[in-house]
């Protein structure tokens, strides 16, 4: 009776598991197929998980998405430990391997002359492997789930870009970028010689930058109804030195709906990388229109340390560009950047990058190579064909912008 009772709770959970991998799948084809899908979704679902799902993540005060990771990351190690096991096991010699299959084969030839005999209970380490397995499909669910939901479907909208900018010209040439460019660079010269700086020429910020983020981000909610509604505070990650060596300022946490940054990055940096990763939880998942949100954010806020960060944000996108396209005659006849900008716009400061460079583990360099091979894999898989190089589509969303509401 309890086997039956087993078995049926075993067919049971197969069921469940098959059905809701049969829905997310369903919806993959839906996200790839159909527009107006995705973006019925982005408006109306995926705000919800913000709303409740977000908000409680945001409650944590420290990144619940990170530590996940390192949970599974554990998990992971544990199966590779089980696996050795298990190895170990079968290369130990064939003819112990058979004397203990005789002996489970007697046992059973014994148990079935006797009706009451109790069945077959397997190993310790049989069982807790059963259980891993388990436990690892279901998480792997879990999370294929939570990707698909907050991330995957996203990446199929229509984007910020038709939804806003109905630019006049279709394409935009030579002038037109190096007006940007010129916009930019002007913005950029002007900040950097206003803005407050330590007695060394650095740049330190005293308040409170996630609130303003926040508050930088609502703002621009008021002009773009997408952006409307609650954002939680990013968060700094633990892992930022292991980020700063890949060139990575900050991550969206789709399985937590957290915004995270890296607080070992040069502190010019981190303005528009909040307002970029709370762009992501809006809907907005692409790499390109969340440079253009963060870039908007920060440059429509009153905060002087906001303003000059949007404009060095997209900098060196328009400028090496605006090179490539000019010429080597007519890019040094444009508008100089000043040096302190070039000092200013950097990722790490030079003591940051030495100790980062110092305490890089064995083999930190493959692993390096491995993350940004995976994260573009991630990328072209979620229909984004120039995979980390998404990121500066930026320019063209910034000239469509322009177009649209023109420089002042």
């Amino acid at each position: 009776m309890d086997r039956d009772a087993a078995g049926g709770r075993r067919r049971r959970r197969r069921i469940t598991y098959t059905s809701i991998l049969g829905i997310m799948l369903l919806l993959h084809v839906l996200a790839w197929s159909s527009e107006r899908f995705c973006d019925w979704y982005a408006a109306h679902v995926f705000r919800i998980w913000v709303e409740t799902y977000g908000r409680a993540m945001g409650m944590v005060p420290f990144s619940v998405g990170e530590a996940l990771i390192g949970l599974g990351l554990g998990f992971g190690a544990l199966g590779g430990a089980l696996g050795l096991i298990w190895l170990a096991g079968r290369m130990s010699g064939p003819g112990e391997g058979r004397k203990q299959a005789e002996a489970r084969g007697g046992a059973r030839e014994r148990r079935r002359g006797r009706k009451d005999a109790p069945p077959e209970r397997p190993g310790a380490l049989r069982s807790f492997s059963r259980a891993y397995c388990t436990g690892a499909m279901w998480i792997l669910l879990t999370v294929f789930v939570l990707m698909t939901l907050n991330s995957a479907i996203l990446y199929h909208t229509s984007g910020f870009g038709e939804k806003y900018l109905e630019a006049a010209a279709a394409e935009y040439g030579l002038e037109e970028l190096e007006a940007l460019r010129n916009f930019v660079v002007e913005q950029c010269n002007t900040l950097c010689c206003r803005i407050p700086r330590n007695g060394d020429g650095s740049i330190s910020y005293g308040g409170d930058m996630a609130e303003a983020a926040r508050a930088a981000m609502g703002e621009l909610g008021t002009t773009y109804s997408g952006l409307d509604g609650f954002y939680p505070a990013p968060k700094p990650l633990r892992c930022s030195d292991f980020l700063s060596r890949r060139y990575i300022a900050g991550c969206f946490y789709p399985f937590s709906m957290e915004a995270n940054y890296n607080d070992v990055m040069y502190v010019m940096n981190m303005p528009s990388t909040m307002c970029h990763e709370l762009a992501h939880l809006k809907g907005f998942i692409r790499e390109d229109e969340a440079n253009l949100i963060g870039y908007l954010a920060c440059v429509g806020s009153e905060d002087i340390y906001f303003r000059y960060s949007g404009y060095l944000s997209v900098l060196y996108y328009i400028d090496r560009d605006f090179r490539q396209a000019a010429g080597y005659e007519r890019y040094l006849a444009a508008a100089p950047i000043l040096p302190q900008v070039h000092e200013d716009n950097v990722f790490l400061t030079e003591r940051e990058r030495a100790r980062v460079e110092e305490t890089a583990s064995v083999g930190a360099e493959v692993v390096d190579a491995v993350s940004d091979q995976l994260s573009d894999v991630g990328l072209r898989l979620n229909g984004v064909p120039e995979g980390r190089l998404s990121y500066s589509k930026v320019v063209g969303l910034l000239l469509r912008y322009y177009d649209v509401n023109g420089y002042r």
